[in-house]
């Protein structure tokens, strides 16, 4: 005879009550969609911050109470660049599509870690809109930043002189420089800070008139490093910068880096994506010139937040960056039991548990494609050249 087990659990006392509150959430949120570019921004007012900066209640307040507060004290401050008609600043303004894909995933809760074959899928096809090399690698992640900051991970170890994994910026025979332009996005600052090369180490290069990285400085800037006994190992192009959306050129970037065998990164959060325009993608030459390039989705694309991904051309470097030195048996037993280590995600970033970005990416890639794609990019481009 079975007896009702007795234990705690997140599970409702009423599924048909908590499918209903599901429901009229999804209700709420299709007509705030819909109407969203008919509701002005407000700051948060005093009541709604009083109703949210209160003691942790002992006993929960209840999914219904909870989302009410929601409704009436979030959404209204909702940050003003996830309006579509926002052109202050680069920001996406995902889909309603977009936000039924990410429940979805969050019902499953699993992860496509375990289906790496869509991971894998929904990279060949970002791969083939960048017209980047098929047979490079790549791994999601949640942010440009992060996207950056595992390039440049790479890119650290890949050009050490020394074995990064046993010795670490300890271990260096000479201090390691790299170069980006004045006009760069500041998480290159947090990403050589956390990979121990200091904020010294990275050199910003004038930009011309143009907003662009000048070359003959680079090159100058290289030559004297030498000089001084550092060992310069990386340049970081841009391919869309925030205050401007200048794009550096990439193919004289690529040009300097073959001749001083210097790893070439792309930092091309959004404008990566020029690549998929009728009229600017030729900005972005030279973008599948670079060892490493990182790209958000959730910009351009319109994927909810957050999402992007770093791709890199050296399989074997990327890998031996991020594999752990002293793993666990369970990680062993998943790698041997899922697939190719080269392609495991677990092995290709910081994170292990982590949402199903490949996942997320894959449905919307796929429910909307190249074209719906191409023409929201080019729309807006022409949107911008109407501005100007």
């Amino acid at each position: 005879m079975n007896k009702e087990r007795n234990e705690e659990t997140l599970d409702p006392e009423d599924w048909g009550e908590l499918t209903a509150l599901g429901h009229r959430m999804m209700d709420d949120m299709m007509e705030y969609l819909r109407t969203i570019r008919e509701h002005p921004y407000q700051p948060p007012t005093e009541e709604a911050v009083n109703a949210l900066v209160v003691p942790l209640p002992e006993k929960g307040d209840g999914e219904k109470r909870l989302y009410d507060i929601f409704k009436d004290h979030i959404v209204p401050s909702t940050p003003r660049f996830v309006r579509p008609d926002f052109w202050s600043g680069v920001g996406g303004s995902g889909s309603p599509f977009g936000m039924l894909t990410d429940m979805a995933i969050s019902g499953v809760n699993t992860g496509s870690l375990f289906m790496f074959f869509i991971t894998r899928q929904a990279l060949d096809w970002i791969k083939e809109l960048l017209d980047y090399p098929p047979e490079a690698g790549g791994v999601f992640v949640a942010s440009g930043s992060e996207a950056n900051f595992t390039g440049l991970a790479v890119a650290r170890n890949a050009k050490a002189k020394v074995d990064m994994k046993v010795e670490g910026m300890q271990g260096v025979p000479k201090k390691m420089t790299l170069y980006c332009s004045e006009e760069a996005h500041h998480c290159m600052d947090r990403s050589v800070e956390l990979l121990g090369l200091g904020n010294g180490a990275l050199r910003w290069i004038k930009a011309d008139d143009d907003c662009r990285m000048v070359i003959d400085s680079l090159r100058d800037s290289i030559e004297e490093d030498k000089k001084r006994g550092y060992h310069p190992f990386c340049v970081v192009g841009t391919a869309g910068t925030v205050n401007c959306g200048a794009f550096d050129d990439l193919n004289g970037l690529a040009d300097l880096c073959e001749k001083e065998n210097l790893w070439f990164h792309v930092d091309g959060a959004f404008g990566s994506w020029v690549k998929i325009s009728e009229t600017h993608r030729q900005l972005a030459d030279g973008l599948e010139r670079a060892d490493s390039i990182a790209v958000d989705l959730h910009k351009w694309m319109s994927m909810p937040y957050g999402i992007a991904c770093t791709l890199v051309k050296d399989r074997e470097a990327h890998f031996s960056t991020f594999v752990y030195g002293h793993e666990a048996e369970y990680l062993k037993t998943a790698k041997a039991t899922h697939g190719d280590a080269l392609t495991n995600p677990l092995n290709l970033s910081l994170a292990l548990s982590r949402p199903d970005y490949g996942l997320k990416a894959y449905m919307l890639l796929r429910a909307y494609g190249r074209d719906k794609y191409s023409k929201l990019v080019q729309q807006n481009i022409d949107q911008m050249c109407y501005l100007s």
